[in-house]
């Protein structure tokens, strides 16, 4: 009985947000289980059935689809925040800079689409299909196993996209007076970076006083394989760290253990020793000095920066889907 009226109590949401014309970000997301309580099938199975019911009700087929990504990625042990962005981006689309990790112009085209006062079927549904690929290359959750290959699945559908005609453009009023058009400034060059490498994880992370890689970080792991077998020059150095509780000598020793369980699995993967670079830093170096629990989580990590040839680093997305909280 219970979960029947937690389930129809996120119906209702759904519904009494569709009669009030507010967002659903503005609805409560909560019923979203905590990682670290989803300890029964009852609870999980209670939770997927939550997701397809708001699915069920979405007043949208991307409205669907998004929920449809929000249980992908409970599915795939989301901590629950990954999980509750989508549900909120379901029936609005935002400017949300950790969604839109990957391709800025492909997000400006669904944009310019969103503007459109008469889509036709065709140009919404590559619209849905071209924001999943996108959501999912931006995530190394819901990319796994390859972030790289929902990139290129993503310039597929805009080409495709951009070939449908768009709807017509009223006439506009007649100009009284021409109008000078200056052109901008030319933008300065940025780094060029690979386009496969855009969107890699910065870290993975592990559990109080251990060493030994958990599913979800092999999954992390998993979205910057492809991306760094295609691109052979770029180099990778792995930095232990721990939280700040231990010995200094005891920290030295596990974030090396870190570090080197990380380099066995890479490398298990095919990609070469002699790319690789490791360093070791205890806790010599804490994300934050604080005392919580996700506190300690976050400082147990090894970062995965990202090097051209010439030096210079490749910006990679911080991201938090495999921490790992300890229970007190």
């Amino acid at each position: 009985m219970s979960n029947a009226r937690s389930i129809w109590s996120a119906i209702i949401s759904v519904t009494l947000w569709q009669l009030s014309g507010e967002t659903l970000g503005a609805q409560p997301t909560t019923w979203v289980t905590p990682r670290a309580a989803r300890t029964t099938d009852a609870v999980i199975a209670r939770d997927l059935a939550t997701f397809d019911s708001l699915a069920r009700v979405a007043p949208s087929p991307r409205s669907a689809a998004v929920i449809g990504l929000a249980r992908d990625a409970y599915e795939r042990n989301d901590a629950g925040p990954l999980s509750e962005r989508l549900l909120s981006l379901a029936l609005r689309r935002d400017n949300d800079p950790r969604l839109r990790a990957v391709r800025g112009e492909l997000w400006a085209l669904l944009d310019s689409v969103d503007t459109h006062n008469a889509q036709t079927d065709q140009q919404r549904e590559l619209a849905v299909a071209l924001e999943v690929a996108l959501l999912r290359a931006g995530s190394p959750v819901l990319g796994a196993p390859s972030c790289a290959a929902w990139e290129q699945e993503a310039l597929r559908i805009a080409t495709s996209l951009r070939a449908v005609p768009a709807p017509p453009i009223p006439p506009a009023a007649p100009v009284a007076a021409p109008v000078t058009i200056i052109a901008p400034p030319a933008p300065v060059p940025a780094l060029a970076v690979p386009r496969e490498m855009r969107g890699v994880p910065s870290r993975v992370h592990f559990a109080l006083d251990k060493h030994a890689l958990a599913p979800a970080s092999r999954r992390v792991l998993d979205a910057l394989i492809d991306s760094l077998a295609n691109y052979g020059d770029v180099q990778v150095t792995l930095e232990g760290h721990t939280d700040v509780r231990g010995s200094v000598a005891y920290n030295q020793a596990l974030s090396a253990r870190r570090v080197e369980a990380v380099r066995q699995y890479v490398e298990s993967k095919g990609i070469a020793a002699s790319r690789i670079r490791l360093v070791a830093r205890g806790k010599s170096q804490l994300e934050n000095d604080r005392s919580g629990v996700v506190d300690h989580a976050r400082n147990r990590r090894v970062l995965l920066r990202y090097f051209t040839p010439d030096g210079r680093e490749i910006a990679a997305v911080q991201q938090l889907d495999d921490l790992q909280l300890e229970r007190r």
